[in-house]
């Protein structure tokens, strides 16, 4: 299986960082299962600071293009 790992620097800001964490503990369905049609078995985000971590592991059938093209037909 794949695995990709990300990093993002938010902008250096603590109430930002925390309406981002807030906004992020309860995840639509829509998006979990978006995540899981697309082939991404497993996510893990980390904060370091400022700066976030994502760890993504995938089927070998998971593409970034795919996953894009399914997010945008659901607009």
């Amino acid at each position: 299986m794949p695995r990709y790992c990300f990093a993002l620097d938010l902008k250096d800001d603590e109430a930002l960082i925390s309406d981002y964490e807030a906004y992020h503990k309860n995840v639509w369905p829509e998006v979990l299962e978006s995540i899981k049609k697309s082939g991404i078995t497993a996510m893990e985000i980390y904060r370091a600071g400022n700066r976030l971590f994502m760890i993504m592991e995938t089927t070998d059938a998971f593409s970034f293009e795919r996953k894009k093209e399914m997010d945008t037909a659901n607009q």
